[in-house]
Order: C-alpha cells, then sequence, then structure tokens
C-alpha cells in the first residue's frame, strides 16, 4: 500500500486490513509456495496473530496495557463467563484450522456488535476491535495451554531484532 492510500484510511480501515494480514500471514506460512514453509500449528498462529496486533496498537496508539487491565477486570466480573469463548468445535487435529475458526468467530462478534451499535448508542471503533480481537486471542491461549508471558516475550525479541535490522538498514 502507497502511503499517500494509507493517510486516507481510517482507525477501523487500518484494523480490518491488520485483521486482514494475520490472516494472509499465516495462509503464507503454510503454502506451498512458501519456499521457507515449515509445519506451523496454533502456537505460531498466535505469533503471528499476537505480532501484527501489537504492530498496530504500536502505531494506531492503543494501549496494550489498557486492553490487558480492561480483559482482566472482564474476566473477574460476574456473569462474563461466556464472552469473546472459544468455539467448541474446534479442529483438534489441525491447529491451523482450528484457529482460523477462532478467527471466523472473532469476525462474526466483530460484526454483531457492529450491527449492535448501529442501534444503540455504542462506538463501533478500532479500541473496541482491538478489545474484541485480543479476548479471543487470549482465551485461545489459555484453552491451548499457551504460556501467554512467554509468547509476548519471543514477540518482543522478534520486534527487537526487526528494529535493529530497520536501522542498519538505514544507515547503511
Amino acid at each position: 500500500m502507497q502511503k499517500n492510500e494509507s493517510d486516507n484510511l481510517t482507525p477501523l480501515d487500518n484494523f480490518f486490513h491488520m485483521f486482514d494480514a494475520i490472516e494472509e500471514d499465516i495462509a503464507h506460512a503454510v503454502s506451498d509456495d512458501n519456499e521457507e514453509a515449515t509445519e506451523i500449528g496454533g502456537y505460531e498462529c498466535l505469533f503471528i496473530a499476537f505480532s501484527n496486533l501489537r504492530l498496530y496498537c504500536m502505531g494506531s496508539g492503543v494501549s496494550l496495557q489498557q486492553i490487558e487491565e480492561q480483559y482482566q477486570a472482564l474476566k473477574e466480573s460476574p456473569g462474563e463467563i461466556g464472552t469473546f469463548a472459544i468455539p467448541e468445535d474446534l479442529d483438534e487435529s489441525n491447529e491451523v484450522v482450528s484457529f482460523c475458526k477462532l478467527m471466523e468467530q472473532v469476525e462474526d462478534s466483530l460484526s454483531a456488535f457492529e450491527q449492535r451499535c448501529e442501534k444503540s448508542a455504542e462506538v463501533f471503533d478500532e479500541w473496541t476491535c482491538v478489545f474484541i480481537l485480543y479476548s479471543y486471542l487470549r482465551n485461545y491461549c489459555a484453552k491451548k495451554e499457551v504460556n501467554f508471558e512467554n509468547l509476548q516475550q519471543e514477540i518482543s525479541e522478534l520486534h527487537s531484532e526487526m528494529e535493529s535490522e530497520l536501522k542498519k538498514g538505514k544507515s547503511s
């Protein structure tokens, strides 16, 4: 995308571009055309999703720390047990298919919330979209028994490496 095109996009447009990029990155990772393709599973899908989400938040000014705090508050709220529940019909034999079903569930939830907002005074914005995606991803981590802190540390290390490479490229 050219710079002037991205300048005309709304924050919601940018969120949905990032959301689509997650699916595209996973599809590329499992593609037969990808010479570097390795067997990926649910962990790698989570890595791709959280990495894209983190980069989006850094660029958009959405605080992931605030999202995490809101997520923890929701988890502790009585009566919110079913919110952002992971579908029971996940394909346990294929983690990539399972993750794609999760992403469909996220998309359905975003669509349902958007429709609800059209009929109410609630606001459909990128913060809420990030929160919904983040909540599903965190719940998927719990269901798959993925250590969230280790996952985030690995993403931080990758982003640091990417930033170092970018700086090296600019100074050359």
